[in-house]
């Protein structure tokens, strides 16, 4: 149940900073291809980002890019999606670290380890997958997840496709997968800490013993 509750929350977090993250890699056209400056078109995307992680009833609505319906309805059923994702991730970092605290007081913390060294490995080898066959995987993703076809955007009718082309989404799946594994990365080494497997400091034992020896030299000499 820990190493599954981790998994849930480091993919809540991973997505959050991933979506805050997104403004960077936006591509902003020119303004003779969108008719905006590129600090309008920065200006709406943040209001989309705001839109899509607000947790409470609201419309989107752009000041400068026009959107159709069929895009309207898109990003709220996006929006959905995260705000699910991200309250299940948060909520699972409760439990995890209420369950990482009972574990340590009762010397437990071994059993969910190896576990997770596990894991990680199994997500190295599987993470690269999608990120080979992008462009397929993607439009699967969109088939298998939203039962509809407003995904599908017509660029002269939703310009904001424009700031978003594959490139884009490729960039945020990596930067979502190092993040899913750098936190749990992070959990690993922190278990490996408290279990004695890795030390950030010195062995105050050994370096009494140098310190004793190379007094004794001296002293001889």
């Amino acid at each position: 149940m820990t190493v599954g509750l981790s998994v849930l929350a480091a993919i809540g977090i991973a997505l959050f900073i991933t979506v805050n993250l997104s403004p960077l890699f936006i591509h902003v056209p020119s303004q003779r291809q969108i008719g905006l400056s590129p600090q309008q078109v920065r200006a709406d995307y943040w209001r989309l980002i705001f839109y899509l992680q607000q947790p409470w009833p609201g419309q989107l609505q752009l000041r400068n890019i026009p959107l159709t319906t069929q895009a309207i309805n898109h990003f709220g059923d996006v929006r959905r999606l995260l705000l699910i994702g991200e309250a299940v991730g948060f909520i699972s970092l409760v439990g995890v670290l209420r369950l990482l605290s009972r574990q340590k007081r009762q010397g437990q913390l071994l059993r969910v380890l190896l576990p997770l060294k596990w894991l990680m490995y199994l997500l190295v080898m599987v993470a690269w997958l999608p990120l080979v066959n992008f462009s397929t995987d993607f439009i699967h993703f969109h088939q298998f997840v939203f039962h509809n076809h407003d995904w599908i955007f017509v660029p002269h009718r939703d310009p904001i496709i424009l700031l978003m082309p594959e490139r884009f989404f490729w960039h945020l799946l990596v930067i979502l997968v190092i993040l899913i594994l750098g936190l749990l990365g992070i959990l690993w080494g922190w278990l490996a800490i408290q279990l004695g497997l890795l030390k950030l400091r010195p062995d105050k034992t050994n370096n009494r013993w140098n310190q004793g020896h190379n007094d004794d030299r001296q002293n001889d000499n």
